[in-house]
């Protein structure tokens, strides 16, 4: 089980995702849940729409979970198109990235040797980075331009942006690579999005990529050569 491979199929699922739509919210929600920092620190609206410090899980997760009109709905009922809310969240990028790994820990535990407790938690994007370098993490963190991210690799740009790479390099462009990112959009240069999206990126851009750690191996706990060739 290849933990890049997971890691870029969990990211893959959420492609799509819209924070400016009410039926995207709750996932978004999801994301900012899996930062350590208060949901207030995205933007003052939370305030506002009663999603503040002490919203709990539940029902911010699930919005008019106590409303029974709001879980039925007759069959052949239309439901009507869904119009933009015009909703700031401030820098979700890293949000996104922190999830998609708490995900991977949650659902396939046995992909990495690194351990829920030590799961990135940081709303800045190049704070993934210096979670990369902890120790706990065990993390490989390359800086510069002069390698290619791989499938899985977390990507940390230089314009303070953040994503998961899911295709690396390409037979046109080797020094172009594909990844998903949130607070992103469709296409153009921007990184201040509203939504989940797969975008084509370039080598040069990069400020760095942190790689996670595979499972550990026998010989990752330092049983002797002697046993170790017997096992």
């Amino acid at each position: 089980m290849d933990v890049g491979d997971c890691l870029a199929k969990i990211a893959e699922s959420q492609v799509g995702t819209r924070g400016d739509l009410q039926s995207g919210r709750a996932t978004l929600y999801g994301y900012l849940l899996a930062t350590d920092v208060k949901l207030g620190a995205f933007g003052p609206e939370f305030e506002k729409t009663g999603f503040g410090e002490k919203t709990d899980r539940v029902s911010l997760l699930n919005p008019g979970a106590n409303d029974l009109s709001s879980r039925f709905h007759l069959v052949t009922q239309q439901p009507p198109p869904e119009l933009p809310v015009i909703f700031r969240i401030h820098n979700w990028c890293a949000a996104f990235v922190d999830w998609c790994v708490m995900q991977l820990l949650m659902n396939s535990p046995h992909a990495t040797s690194l351990s829920l407790a030590h799961r990135p938690k940081t709303a800045l994007a190049w704070g993934l980075l210096e979670w990369g370098k902890h120790k706990h993490s065990n993390c490989d963190v390359f800086y510069g331009t002069h390698q290619m991210p791989d499938r899985g690799d977390i990507v940390v740009f230089k314009f303070h942006h953040t994503g998961i790479c899911v295709e690396p390099g390409s037979k046109l462009h080797p020094k172009d690579f594909h990844s998903v990112e949130g607070n992103t959009t469709s296409g153009g240069s921007g990184n201040q999005g509203y939504k989940v999206e797969k975008r084509l990126r370039h080598l040069h851009q990069l400020k760095g990529f942190i790689r996670l750690p595979p499972r550990h191996r026998l010989g990752d706990y330092n049983i002797s050569p002697r046993i170790a060739d017997t096992a």
